[in-house]
């Protein structure tokens, strides 16, 4: 994927851009290469593709993961604002109405026909746009619920003022754009590198498992309807049988191994084309280059984590110290979590009241008395503010499509079955939790509990906690009106630590029943007349 990035960034600029403003729809501009010349040469053709890979998001600098229960920001702003409920129609960090982008599909796709380009690769096109114009308008139903369906580029002769579809509807065209775009890819483009930042027939297949299990979740299926948990059972389940995938054997390195087998779909970087300040955003302000202490996990988060032995840390017989509270947790814990004395970049961080430079809450240090581990190359030493790391920005990987099928093969069932526990115990043995198998005779409501705790612990800080807590539809019950916690830990004269837990946000969380539906926003209401806010915005 390099040269693909080399020469997409090198043409971004050049290549057409179009705007939903009626102003731009019949301008010429000076500084772009006109749609027919676009799609006469193969070569363009590629460019304007590689292109619209760029508008699928990647890493968060520190909004997600901040307003959930897995960690809070040092620097307040537009995490702090929504965890105090302060967040509205015309100011709201999560906004998402990507139909620029939209528009750039439509017309990809209004125009290939016709292109001068051999039918395998115009196919291939197809499928991978398809599989784009999805992701883009996935990304925004599961913000707004339903949301206006354009699939053709409009001018200035058409209607404008186009209305919402209902969920289900919007729900009913992402799935039949994903099995369309299916049978249009290729197996393969040729390389595991290529295939993990292009869609293929298995990744594709992999996004529609998520977005039926999403479709079938409470938000979105009130009703219950059982036969949308089989579908996306089914589907998950193809994507494990095919075998194109499997879990690395090292958690620690998922995000540092590039490309690896577990990688389904990603957002590719690699310097000095395409990077971003991961490394630099997780630092302890003893080893930050202008940017650091963006995540600082709650203590909620922590003691989520479960004993290696694979009990929960107030479970009888799982040997937690509350005075050595980190030793012996599940392996992943120290993947994930920086906590007090730990290693990390080469030097130990001490995060205890009083503790020089790191300790907790001085100025620009943590605010909890934790920071993140996960997904950092501690052998980077070019981190700077939002630039010099390069790991790809794995938004499906196969631990995902495992506690997919788990989650809703268990909804379809009355009782798990063996294939249920198998999925979820692929994912903890690969953690390394001895033993890593969960008691047999589990009911489908303790399942889903361990299928939610297994999700909010494999996939923290990757960008999955908040959604799930919507589509679930339990963020009422886990986030508002709660206030979450911050380890403040003493150093003793002997060098030993007592820890207590204190409130860290302030306020308790704010999470009223019309935010599981967020609001279009103001400036696209006061555009189009035909738009209809959602209820209590």
């Amino acid at each position: 994927m390099t040269k693909i990035f080399a020469k997409t960034l090198l043409v971004v600029m050049i290549l057409m851009t179009t705007a939903c403003n009626e102003e731009f729809l019949e301008r010429q501009a000076t500084d772009s290469i006109p749609e027919e010349n676009i799609f006469a040469d193969p070569a363009l053709i590629q460019l304007f593709v590689n292109n619209m890979y760029l508008d699928v998001p990647g890493f968060d600098h520190s909004l997600y993961d901040n307003i959930t229960d897995e960690s809070r920001s040092y620097w307040g702003g537009g995490p702090r604002n929504v965890v105090q409920g302060q967040w509205f129609p015309d100011n709201n960090p999560m906004e998402y109405w990507a139909y620029g982008p939209v528009r750039k599909t439509n017309m990809f796709l209004s125009k290939i026909d016709a292109a001068d380009v051999d039918e395998e690769q115009k196919t291939n096109f197809k499928g991978q746009v398809k599989f784009l114009r999805a992701m883009l308008y996935f990304n925004m139903i599961k913000r707004y619920g339903g949301v206006p369906i354009i699939t053709e580029p409009q001018g200035l002769d058409d209607d404008l003022f186009v209305a919402r579809q209902t969920t289900d509807e919007s729900f009913a065209f992402v799935i039949k754009e994903l099995e369309e775009a299916i049978p249009l890819l290729p197996e393969t483009h040729g390389t595991r590198a290529v295939d993990v930042g292009k869609a293929n027939k298995h990744s594709a297949k992999a996004f529609l498992g998520r977005v039926l299990t999403y479709y079938a979740s409470a938000l979105f299926n009130p009703a219950g309807d059982v036969s949308r948990w089989q579908k996306a059972a089914l589907v998950n389940k193809e994507v494990m049988d095919a075998g194109n995938y499997k879990l690395h054997p090292n958690f620690r390195n998922i995000m540092l191994d590039k490309n690896n087998e577990e990688e389904i779909f990603s957002v590719q970087y690699q310097k000095p084309f395409r990077e971003h300040g991961w490394d630099s955003w997780g630092q302890p302000d003893s080893q930050s280059k202008q940017d650091a202490v963006e995540r600082s996990p709650v203590q909620e988060f922590v003691d989520a984590f479960e004993m290696k032995n694979g009990k929960a840390i107030n479970e009888t017989g799982s040997g937690y110290d509350p005075a050595n509270p980190y030793k012996n947790r599940d392996p992943r814990f120290d993947a994930t979590v920086l906590y007090n004395g730990a290693p990390f970049f080469g030097a130990t961080i001490y995060m205890y009241e009083g503790a020089p430079i790191d300790g907790i809450n001085l100025p620009y240090a943590t605010i909890t008395g934790y920071l993140i581990r996960k997904g950092m190359n501690e052998s980077n030493k070019d981190y700077y503010g939002s630039s010099g790391s390069d790991q790809n920005w794995i938004e499906l990987r196969y631990a995902e499509v495992l506690l997919n099928y788990a989650e809703a093969k268990n909804e379809a069932l009355s009782t798990p079955d063996a294939s249920v526990y198998a999925a979820i115990e692929a994912v903890r043995q690969r953690a390394g939790l001895v033993p890593y198998q969960l008691a047999a005779g589990l009911s489908k409501a303790q399942m889903r509990e361990k299928i939610r705790q297994e999700r909010f612990i494999e996939l923290a800080f990757e960008g999955k906690r908040y959604w799930d807590l919507r589509r679930w539809k339990i963020a009422e019950q886990v986030l508002n009106g709660k206030q979450f916690n911050a380890m403040y830990i003493t150093k003793n004269a002997n060098g030993t630590y007592t820890y207590k837990a204190k409130p860290v946000d302030g306020v308790p969380y704010v999470f009223q029943e019309k935010m599981y539906f967020m609001p279009i926003p103001q400036r696209e209401i006061e555009k189009n007349p035909n738009l209809k806010q959602n209820t209590g915005w």
